[in-house]
């Protein structure tokens, strides 16, 4: 017996073959699309009693998918599934006529009563909106036990695609050369947690034309936030943005991937906060290159200091920022901790993205074990794991072994790099740093535009 038709619609292959196995197994008969374009011409075309969508996919999201086919066909029934959702996300689906919202990992159990629920209301609907034939009321029986070896071993965690390829070369402007502005050349995402809400979070980059700059938004705000120092709300052990209603929270490590890659026009939808991989920026080094780079018309300058500009803790003498003319774009940092990290200076040339590929992007962000709870009360830190940052007592690293013997001075050269490129440009100049952090690294660049407006 036909129990229905289902459109399952996942950009991510394994998620599509295991519930395509698992419905079928059912009686139902499946579609399947890895877009939401696709998606939407199978709507028209296969008239699915049910589309399963997933949130967080290239190109057009979940979000925008689901009100395209509720646009297109109301009486579509659409189950939302994410495993990187929120409350705001949930609600905005609902409020645009979905059925349900279910989360990643996926229970069989779940699936099978929510798609059989929204069959029967499908069914319904079709018999109230017409005379015509009528559908037969269908018992839904959950088996628990059936369809559990389909999904064995399978990941149903979605992570985003990772190819293994050298970064190609990227120019840096020199005496203030002109360069073109880049873009990418496709939608991508990646998925993790908030390094400081601790929430499942995901990302998707999306191109921009020339002229755009980069700007964050989400899947449920039409509000978007430019990367800009003048929207820096607060600099809290991150650099967070603020427009009105929008809000971007742990920029710094995508920033830094984006500044190395010289990435001119690019939105960026976030849950909130940009998703916390392993700690590092190498992730955003790989998501991009997955994207590929496409080089647009019209260039982009780099800042050329022409005379210093120094910005100091007026608490603390010894923690600087300065920059001076030179004919690069370098940093000198030097840091000053409890052992067992100590004192650590490095300096970085920056040449392009193998450059930063290979003597910063690994370097992992760190926090002391009896920081953790001062932390805690101010509502940070929750997304810390034992894998994604390098935990520190006071006699030893507890949870890893160093990538770098200097990674902990590395990945504070990492978060300037991030913090600067709220230029909106390249920046030519030597870079000295002392004890600094993302609030100097944001009060340096406010001095730089103001400089040079």
């Amino acid at each position: 017996m036909d129990k229905g038709h289902v459109l399952i619609v996942d950009d991510e292959e394994t998620i599509l073959s295991s519930l395509e196995a698992i419905l079928k197994d059912e009686g139902y008969r499946v579609a399947k699309a890895a877009t939401g374009e696709l998606a939407l011409e199978m709507v028209r075309t296969h008239a699915p009693d049910v589309v399963l969508l997933d949130v967080w996919m290239p190109g057009i999201d979940g979000i925008k998918t689901l009100q395209a086919v509720k646009e297109s066909d109301g009486d579509v029934e659409v189950v939302v599934m994410s495993g990187h959702g929120s409350i705001d996300t949930a609600v905005t689906a609902t409020k645009l006529g979905a059925f349900d919202f279910i989360e990643k990992p996926l229970s069989i159990e779940v699936v099978l009563d929510v798609v059989g629920q929204a069959v029967q209301a499908r069914r319904l609907q079709l018999l109230k909106n017409s005379n015509a034939k009528l559908y037969p009321e269908e018992n839904v029986e959950v088996k628990s036990g059936v369809a559990g070896s389909a999904l064995a071993g399978a990941p149903f965690q979605k992570t985003a695609g990772r190819k293994t390829k050298r970064p190609a070369s990227s120019s840096t402007a020199r005496g203030g050369a002109g360069m073109l502005q880049k873009t990418i050349g496709r939608s991508v995402v990646l998925y993790g947690l908030g390094l400081h809400s601790g929430v499942k979070t995901g990302l998707i980059l999306e191109p921009l034309p020339a002229g755009q700059g980069i700007r964050f938004g989400s899947l449920t705000n039409k509000e978007t936030i430019a990367a800009q120092a003048e929207f820096v709300e607060n600099t809290n052990h991150a650099t967070n943005l603020r427009n009105g209603t929008a809000v971007a929270r742990t920029i710094e490590h995508l920033m830094s991937a984006l500044h190395a890659y010289g990435i001119s026009n690019l939105m960026v939808k976030i849950g909130e906060e940009v998703p916390n991989t392993d700690g590092s920026a190498a992730d955003f080094c790989q998501l991009i290159e997955d994207a590929g780079i496409v080089e647009q018309e019209g260039g982009v300058r780099s800042l050329v200091v022409g005379k210093t500009i120094e910005v100091r803790d007026k608490e603390a003498d010894s923690s600087f920022i300065r920059i001076e003319p030179a004919e690069t774009f370098s940093v000198t940092y030097h840091m000053d901790y409890p052992e067992p990290i100590g004192q650590q200076e490095f300096t970085y040339h920056h040449s392009g993205a193998e450059s930063f590929r290979e003597e910063l992007a690994p370097a992992r962000t760190f926090s002391f074990i009896w920081e953790l709870e001062s932390l805690e009360k101010m509502g940070l830190g929750e997304g810390g794991r034992w894998g994604n940052v390098i935990l520190v007592d006071r006699e030893r690293i507890v949870n890893t072994e160093l990538r770098f013997p200097d990674e902990f001075v590395r990945h504070k050269i990492l978060d300037l790099v991030g913090d600067v490129y709220l230029l909106g440009r390249p920046l030519q100049g030597k870079v000295t740093a002392s004890k600094s952090g993302h609030r100097l690294n944001v009060e340096l660049v406010r001095a730089l535009s103001e400089a040079y407006p």
